[in-house]
């Protein structure tokens, strides 16, 4: 009777709210007793191993447990060589593990090597609650903190990544367009770097810094000393927003988890320190060379004259 009361717009918003509601209230059931307040805790939290991609372990897994971590005497995080950093505030130690596969979104899929996934899981305290992975978390469970440092002996103003990665390839850059827009910033008198690991990233032929597969501490410091970072929607794109260094990204106008765009996502959701973000989204994965070189300009421009 409720229901028919209501105007179309009314009953689509109602519908709504109580898909919401009940995807919400099901996941608060179905997580792990340690996370409700009330619920049985033990001393120390194993958290991980973290097997998603690389923008979800920055928007959603670390400052979860940012904001978890206060209510244990110790905090061990399982994740991969390298990424310690993103952690070090809080951890107290760290197992590092090489599971392989096909990360997406919060999981993997098609692990290649489970022996080396059962050798991490056989590693947890019986002292310990295990959080093995979560999904989306609201912004009052997370606690998020401001990578790098800006280092005045970096010498750059553009840093780019050349995504590369073999899931999603469709959202990869030709080498070829890179090299152009190196070439067209380097004329225009703009330092140019290139930050991003060999293995998922692209050739590019032309005259610029190379900063790939330093470690991750190193190049949150470099993205800090950075005027701006370019590149497709990635990882490293939202690292550079916890950096607080404004970014120049272009996607697609699809919607992805939650029915969120990647506008959106870049801009206001996964964007906790309001960085300028400048997003390009009318030519999906794939914008002209031109569209690129012409954002990168207005963005710095923008920024020269304090107007993010």
């Amino acid at each position: 009777m409720f229901r028919r009361c209501l105007d179309v717009g009314s009953r689509a918003r109602y519908a709504t709210l109580a898909r919401v509601f009940q995807r919400d209230i099901l996941s608060w059931w179905l997580r792990p007793a340690f996370l409700r307040s009330w619920g049985p805790r033990k001393p120390a939290l194993f958290a991980g191993p973290w097997l998603g991609e690389f923008g979800w372990e920055l928007l959603n897994w670390q400052p979860f447990l940012r904001w978890l971590a206060p209510r244990y005497s110790e905090v061990i995080v399982s994740c991969r060589s390298g990424v310690e950093a993103l952690y070090a505030d809080f951890a107290h130690r760290f197992v590092v593990h090489d599971v392989r596969g096909t990360s997406e979104t919060n999981a993997m899929r098609d692990v290649s090597n489970q022996g080396e996934l059962d050798r991490v899981l056989g590693l947890i305290p019986a002292h310990a609650d295990h959080l093995p992975r979560v999904g989306w978390q609201p912004e009052r469970r997370k606690r998020f903190v401001v990578y790098g440092r800006a280092d005045e002996a970096v010498n750059v103003d553009v840093l780019f990544h050349p995504r590369g990665r073999a899931f999603a390839e469709g959202r990869n850059w030709g080498a070829s367009k890179w090299a152009e827009v190196v070439a067209e910033l380097a004329r225009k008198g703009l330092r140019v770097g290139c930050i991003g690991l060999r293995d998922a990233t692209v050739e590019v032929p032309g005259e610029f810094v190379d900063y790939r597969d330093l470690p991750l501490a190193r190049t949150m410091d470099l993205i800090a000393s950075a005027r701006l970072v370019v590149g497709p929607s990635s990882g490293p794109m939202h690292l550079a927003s916890l950096c607080r260094t404004p970014h120049v990204v272009w996607a697609d106008r699809g919607r992805y988890a939650r029915g969120q765009t990647s506008r959106q996502r870049y801009e206001i959701h996964w964007n906790p320190h309001r960085t300028p973000a400048y997003v390009i989204d009318d030519e999906g994965f794939d914008p002209s060379t031109q569209t690129v070189v012409q954002a990168t300009e207005r963005a710095l421009q923008r920024l020269d004259h304090g107007t993010p």
